[in-house]
């Protein structure tokens, strides 16, 4: 084997061996790989890349770097899963209200794994905010797949929940029928983004 080549590899074994927990493994950073057949949406996937994205009719809603990209929140036997991301390049955020669940932590998340919702036939809201507009949707059809909810262990350690799968639903935006479709999300939910507030 070349020697520089050796001399170079060593380094870098070392670098991965020595990664710990502590380095987080850049856990909450975003990595958004674009899918090649819906331009301006992430491709689909189920490694925490934590990145979301959908088209509203045609412009996409898409996560962005700027925040926390999925947030959980408990409330009142209603789990709250809360998108932020840009809409026509200003901050929006959708949120998906499930009555009915009441996960007590980030772990107790892996229930819904391959649970679909029926957004217009359950105890479900869906609200879609900007920071002038606000919408609680009149939902025609519609439907959240939980496709695959895992737990993420970091040195043995359960450190997240990657929370993957679609979502499209149609309804109503200032009197005029919408499709939001091709969603998509792959979230990680931990200790950061996991919030019950129906413990206090």
């Amino acid at each position: 084997m070349n020697v520089k080549i050796f001399a170079l590899i060593i380094p870098l074994c070392m670098g991965l061996l020595s990664c710990s927990k502590n380095d987080d493994y850049n856990l909450s950073s975003s990595i958004f790989i674009e899918d090649t057949d819906f331009p301006g949406l992430p491709k689909y996937s189920e490694w925490g890349y934590n990145t979301f994205g959908a088209y509203i009719d045609r412009s996409p809603f898409v996560s962005t770097n700027e925040d926390i990209p999925g947030k959980v929140v408990i409330r009142n036997d209603t789990l709250q899963l809360i998108l932020k991301g840009s809409y026509k390049g200003v901050f929006a955020e959708m949120i998906f209200m499930l009555g009915g669940y009441n996960p007590r932590s980030h772990s107790q998340l892996t229930a819904l794994n391959g649970d679909t919702i029926d957004l217009k036939h359950s105890p479900s809201k869906v609200q879609f905010r900007t920071k002038t507009a606000f919408y609680n949707f009149d939902i025609i059809e519609g439907e959240l797949i939980f496709k695959k909810v895992q737990r993420l262990y970091v040195d043995e350690e359960e450190t997240k929940c990657i929370v993957s799968g679609y979502f499209q639903l149609k309804t109503f935006m200032n009197d005029e029928p919408v499709a939001i479709s091709q969603g998509r999300f792959d979230l990680g939910i931990g200790y950061d983004n996991f919030f019950n507030l129906s413990l206090n």
